[in-house]
């Protein structure tokens, strides 16, 4: 086995074949982390000219002119071919220092327990927890998955929903009871979904900042976003969604409802002139008589609604694509328009798209991990569970650390730091 510095297109076409091809370990994202400062480098391991490893590394200045190297996702490797990863390992490090590393961190794109819709354990399941005690004999430091939210740290905990082979009746009828009745509610108000680009950046910021007031997070600046547009949205591997409303046409569909119910209701009203006692026509016609009554009010509310625009942005989400997974990434909705179930909308088109373009794997990436109804986060997953899936646990986090008396010094200093600011 031989130890090779990559070409970009050489890590690139390795990635490309990788069955768990993955956005964070890519080109795009590459580009993306040198946007915002990161300096990138690409390794590998090749046996009789061919590659059985490889890895893009993104690493900044720290300390002292010492550097953090992080390989996002980890590798693309074998976990289980022990001799590959030794040497994988033992290799990365004499280089390493090269690039005056002082400390290394990667959090691997592998589960660590298989469990089920609710996060319970499956019995005889997926069972990857052997990779700890092999990292932990190279040297590496472990941290599991945390529990809870955050935006400093990609999350290790996701809902993913399996696609492969499915179909759009299929699935419809798979989804919860509240997620088709949402879906078909955004179907039958006309909700149009529109790609956006760089254009509609401000649109799209202008509704995560909202959407981030609402839940009480801290949301991505406009650079980042910018950033991932420029990148990711340049080769056709991400797409920004808004899911619109254009008055007008909802206006009409209502007025079409309206017309539609009071056929309905003469036909009724004429039955009953021949079976005055009827149960089951005077039942129908109070339910006509209700729809009525709702639909007349809705139609008073988007006279309201007109005066705001004649096309109103509802929700948006960004999608990224690459190998065969779907991930949906960031999303915001506005309060005053979840009646409408936009963000419903965003989903049900994107599974459309995955399903025609021949995606294998739907995932709504993070979830907090913490499956109690009183958590906070507990709506979030509670939304992407009305698709049906399964809860991910990833493995965790592995830290090397190859300069271990800058680190102890560079760690030092950050706790005075931090005691100075509490």
């Amino acid at each position: 086995m031989e130890f090779v510095i990559l070409t970009e297109d050489e890590f690139d076409g390795f990635a490309k074949q990788q069955k768990n091809e993955n956005f964070w370990q890519s080109v795009d994202m590459a580009h993306l982390r040198q946007r915002l400062g990161w300096q990138i480098a690409y390794a590998g391991v090749q046996k009789e000219n061919r590659l059985q490893a490889a890895v893009m590394l993104s690493y900044c200045k720290v300390f002292l002119g010492k550097t953090y190297v992080q390989a996002v996702r980890g590798f693309y490797i074998d976990y289980r071919d022990t001799e590959l990863l030794c040497f994988f390992h033992n290799a990365l490090m004499k280089y390493l220092r090269s690039l005056n590393c002082m400390y290394f961190r990667m959090d691997p794109y592998v589960l660590l327990q298989e469990r089920d819709i609710d996060g319970k354990l499956v019995e005889d399941g997926l069972d990857n927890r052997f990779l700890i005690a092999e990292m932990k004999d190279m040297g590496y430091t472990y941290e599991a998955s945390v529990v809870g939210s955050g935006t400093d740290r990609e999350p290790g905990w996701m809902f993913v929903r399996d696609i492969e082979s499915a179909n759009e009746d299929q699935l419809l009828k798979e989804f919860d009871h509240q997620t088709r009745w949402s879906i078909r509610k955004s179907v039958k108000s006309g909700i149009t979904i529109r790609e956006g680009g760089l254009k509609d950046l401000a649109e799209f910021k202008k509704i995560m900042d909202h959407t981030a007031q609402r839940r009480e997070f801290d949301d991505r600046d406009e650079r980042y976003y910018e950033s991932l547009l420029a990148t990711f949205g340049k080769t056709g591997n991400m797409k920004m969604l808004f899911a619109e409303l254009d008055v007008a046409e909802y206006q009409k569909r209502l007025e079409r409802d309206i017309q539609k119910q009071n056929d309905d209701l003469q036909t009724v009203l004429e039955l009953l002139e021949k079976q005055p006692g009827s149960k089951k026509y005077n039942k129908r016609k109070k339910d006509i008589e209700d729809q009525l009554q709702q639909i007349h009010k809705q139609h008073k509310e988007s006279e309201e609604l007109r005066k705001q625009g004649d096309v109103l942005p509802l929700a948006a989400a960004i999608f990224m694509i690459t190998g065969k997974e779907v991930v949906y990434l960031y999303s915001g909705a506005y309060r005053e328009y979840l009646r409408f179930h936009g963000s419903y909308a965003l989903q049900w088109h994107m599974f459309q798209y995955a399903i025609e373009h021949g995606y294998h794997s739907y995932n709504f990436y993070g979830i907090s991990g913490d499956f109690r109804k009183s958590a906070p986060d507990y709506g979030v997953y509670e939304f992407k569970r009305g698709f049906g899936g399964k809860v991910v646990e990833l493995i965790g986090e592995f830290t090397y650390v190859v300069r271990p008396r800058y680190y102890r010094l560079y760690n030092f200093l950050r706790k005075i730091k931090h005691m100075g600011r509490t």
